[in-house]
């Protein structure tokens, strides 16, 4: 049995996260069938999108929605990765310090402010366009910080746009107030 009323207390310590809710059966199923349309869209009018995290995360036993402002940190750990095969040839980097490293060598692209191209590792944005590589959101593990019981293994996941929306309108009030963000978290007993 998870402790559930003390990882929703962790979560809600967390800073950043303004409201928790517990997802159940009926939610995570149309949440997933609301991604797998998703999917089926281009990312940014370039490339395919594959969320192998909410399918991570949707797989736990325990799933919870943390709605978050601004102040919530979202961790150095890559959120969306650009796959070639199984290769990966580009990834979001949130770490300062890695980011002004990447940013003095000669092999890489910045693709906005945070997203490098490896550019020996694909012909962007050819492959991308031509379908041979894909973007894909993974589940992370967050880093512990000591609010969540140590009985617990935990993933977090991000949903893409619609399925933002679509919990916001059924766990938040249908609130979409500028800044607000959602985390998905998928908790499991420690095995």
């Amino acid at each position: 049995m998870l402790p559930v009323d003390d990882i929703l207390s962790g979560l809600n310590r967390l800073k950043g996260v303004v409201k928790t809710a517990v997802l159940d059966d009926a939610v995570c199923h149309r949440l997933y069938h609301i991604e797998l349309a998703a999917e089926k869209k281009a990312f940014m009018g370039m490339g395919r999108v594959f969320n192998s995290g909410i399918r991570e995360v949707l797989a736990s036993p325990l799933v919870i929605a943390c709605f978050t402002n601004p102040e919530y940190h979202w961790g150095c750990h890559s959120h969306m990765v650009l796959k070639k095969e199984d290769e990966i040839v580009g990834e979001e980097v949130h770490d300062p310090h890695r980011i002004r490293l990447l940013k003095q060598r000669a092999d890489v692209w910045f693709l906005h402010r945070n997203f490098v191209i490896y550019k020996g590792r694909v012909d962007f944005p050819r492959d991308v366009v031509e379908k041979r590589c894909f973007f894909e959101y993974p589940a992370v593990r967050p880093d512990s910080d000591g609010r969540m019981p140590d009985t617990v293994d935990y993933l977090v996941s991000y949903p893409t746009v619609p399925g933002d929306l679509f919990l916001k309108e059924t766990l938040y009030d249908k609130r979409d107030d500028h800044g607000l963000g959602t985390a998905l978290y998928g908790v499991r007993p420690v095995e």
